[in-house]
């Protein structure tokens, strides 16, 4: 398999693994689930709640929840008990922490005496190579190619590492900022003004931090 395709298929895994974990968590504490997707983009194969989609780079959970749900104007006295929202501080704490958790799992399994290196290093190579997509991050991908010399197994324990560290980031559109928002956030189910702003440029953060490396690893791969 080239290096080209193990990363997709590597990147792929995990994308579904960390999704995955946490749609069937929030299935078992009660949590109705809305839509798990598969990759961003268009999407290419729906079956149920699960949506296939386009660009193997990436996944996300749709949960129900006040702030967003239509309540029906005949809805049950505990309509909203399985929303995300109304649940208790520990499990909106814990659950967008699960996929994550699952991540260093497999980080660990795979490569235990490099995993806790590559996860700390993790987030300033994020940061530096969003920043430098043509010089910092062709470096460190350069790097990646290395590991991805020694087997599949290999690469796919770093770059769980990786993901794992990029999810953790404190962004409230990733697993570590929600955590974080949900530890600190005394009124879940308001929607003040900032918090909707603090959601906008996140959310634009984020994609301009995705698009700067997939621009990064197109360039890499056509080298």
């Amino acid at each position: 398999m080239s290096l080209a395709l193990q990363f997709i298929a590597a990147i792929a895994l995990l994308a579904a693994l960390h999704t995955t974990v946490m749609a069937m968590l929030a299935r078992l504490l009660g949590i109705t689930v809305r839509e798990v997707s598969l990759g961003f983009g268009p999407n290419l194969l729906s079956m149920g709640i699960f949506r296939l989609r386009a660009l193997p780079f990436g996944g996300a959970v749709m949960l129900k929840s006040t702030l967003t749900d239509t309540k029906p104007h005949d809805a049950a006295p505990d309509w909203a008990d399985d929303a995300f929202d109304t649940q208790p501080r520990a499990v909106r704490v814990l659950l967008p922490l699960s996929g994550i958790a699952a991540l260093i799992a497999v980080a660990f399994a795979l490569r235990p005496d490099a995993a806790w290196g590559s996860l700390v290093n993790g987030f300033a190579q994020i940061a530096t190579g969003a920043l430098s997509p043509l010089s910092t991050a062709q470096h460190l991908l350069g790097g990646a190619t290395n590991v991805g010399s020694l087997g599949f197994a290999s690469l796919l324990g770093m770059l769980a590492a990786k993901f794992a560290a990029l999810n953790l980031l404190p962004l409230p559109t990733m697993g570590g900022g929600q955590a974080l928002l949900a530890l600190l956030d005394p009124c879940p189910h308001d929607q003040p003004r900032w918090k909707e702003l603090l959601m906008q440029w996140s959310a634009w953060l984020a994609i301009a931090l995705g698009a700067t490396w997939i621009v990064a690893i197109g360039v890499f791969l056509a080298r």
